[in-house]
């Protein structure tokens, strides 16, 4: 293996890529705070706006998830050839109009065009987030900063739950008043509250300096490729490319409908109040997701500096077993105790995901290709997990079981079916995943003229 690739570049990380990452980590927790706190409030959504299951699962997946994915494409090509701090700053303002947007609305309609809105803006925080640290750390190293800025997700979804939670414990179920707005129902006024915390972050990202562009130890004299180049790497690697993509999809999946489904689960199964179920689910979220992101991170670094540069696909085939057999928990039972710990397993091993797929990609991809593998992992993602992860937990409820008390067993035949079909496909990635990393060498400094001449041989 060439200097540059898996386990032998040097290691970059200094106090200001540290900086940068802390940053980074604050604008992916509030994306996720407004992403989230939809979710707390599936109940008196459908009682206010008059909706089923199916139209609310609609509004919490694929209104944000489908054109998050679409909007996340052109966005790539960006990152990996302009300046990625103004992209996080454009991104950060955009989907914080769009989620005080969200707080205003008066119907299901519009509530939905404002949640399209956050997907778009909110686009921006991922590709830019893990290429610019991708340049601040070598690949040896990643897994822990990877692991901190994937955290967010989980500070950011719990944040909400609890900070939701205490909001509706305070303010009450009720239409309040508000100057120059009129009356507002309660947890409308909590979105608003919530996505306004995109006013002081945009700002702050514009603080950041752009790195130099590295693939491994080499600084690029320039960045972008033409789409030929970036198609014909992907068609060239494509068993690893789609085992890595697939496999954490398909993981994803568990999360995306545990996420949408669980605080309503607790209030209809288990007979919590919804103030109860924000605040359990806030704080378990809070303290276990930022945690197990950075193991997940550390443990793969520590399987590929010792020479399984398959550390990261391992790692996440744990964290399939792991949610899979919460997911035959949630379908098989209803009891406190044993579903208790089921969220507990689930809240553990479901953010393991989050910063080694990534990392993945990372490892396989030329700089110039970085953030746009990272859009198309998201926009998988969110297509299939985020569009149809909340959705076909309903379709079960909705048009299967005709009943809505049946959500425990819908959530489980969902978690369980996802994670048996991640350790198949994250198994078929190793081997080709391991021979990209014995072929890979970085690109010289003359940068996209010189990629061709290092693209890994077929598989």
């Amino acid at each position: 293996m060439a200097a540059g690739g898996l386990g032998l570049s040097r290691d970059r990380s200094g106090a200001y890529a540290w900086w940068a990452t802390l940053l980074l980590t604050l604008g992916i927790t509030l994306a996720f705070m407004d992403r989230a706190i939809v979710n707390l409030f599936v109940i008196p959504i459908q009682r206010d706006m008059h909706v089923s299951d199916t139209e609310i699962s609609l509004l919490i997946g694929f209104a944000f998830a489908f054109f998050n994915a679409l909007a996340g494409l052109p966005v790539a090509r960006w990152v990996d050839a302009t300046n990625r701090r103004l992209i996080c700053a454009v991104g950060v303002a955009a989907w914080t109009i769009a989620s005080i947007a969200s707080g205003l609305t008066a119907n299901y309609m519009q509530l939905f065009l404002a949640r399209i809105g956050v997907g778009v803006g909110e686009a921006a925080v991922t590709p830019s987030g893990v290429s610019l640290i991708a340049d601040h750390f070598g690949s040896s190293r990643r897994g822990i900063p990877m692991g901190l800025f994937y955290g967010g997700i989980y500070l950011g979804g719990g944040l909400s739950f609890l900070l939701g939670g205490f909001l509706w414990n305070r303010l009450g179920d009720r239409l309040i008043a508000v100057p120059l707005l009129g009356e507002l129902h309660s947890w409308q006024v909590i979105l608003i509250a919530v996505g306004s915390l995109g006013l002081i972050v945009a700002p702050l990202m514009l603080t950041m300096r752009e790195p130099q562009r590295r693939d491994g130890n080499v600084v690029l004299a320039q960045a972008g490729l033409p789409l030929r180049e970036v198609a014909r790497y992907f068609w060239t690697n494509g068993r690893a490319v789609f085992c890595i993509n697939a496999g954490f999809c398909m993981l994803n999946f568990v999360l995306y409908a545990a996420s949408s489904w669980l605080p309503t689960l607790l209030v209809r199964d288990q007979g919590w109040s919804l103030a109860k179920a924000g605040q359990t689910l806030g704080t378990m979220t809070l303290l276990l997701g930022p945690l197990s992101g950075l193991i997940a991170g550390a443990l793969a670094d520590l399987l590929v500096r010792n020479g399984r540069a398959d550390g990261k696909l391992l790692i996440g085939i744990l964290a399939a077993v792991g949610c899979g057999i919460a997911g035959i928990v949630f379908a098989l039972t209803s009891q406190p105790a044993i579903v208790f710990a089921a969220l507990l397993c689930i809240a553990f091993f479901g953010p393991f995901s989050l910063p080694l797929a990534p990392g993945a990609l990372q490892d396989i991809m030329p700089n110039a290709m970085r953030g746009q593998a990272t859009a198309l992992y998201v926009f998988l993602t969110n297509t299939i997990a985020g569009g149809l992860g909340a959705t076909s937990v309903a379709l079960l409820t909705d048009f299967v079981f005709h009943d809505r008390s049946k959500l425990n067993v819908a959530l489980g035949i969902v978690s369980t079916t996802a994670s048996l079909a991640a350790v198949a496909l994250l198994l078929s990635g190793l081997a080709p995943l391991r021979k990209i990393a014995k072929q890979l060498v970085p690109v010289d400094t003359s940068g996209k003229a010189q990629l061709s001449r290092h693209l890994p041989s077929r598989e």
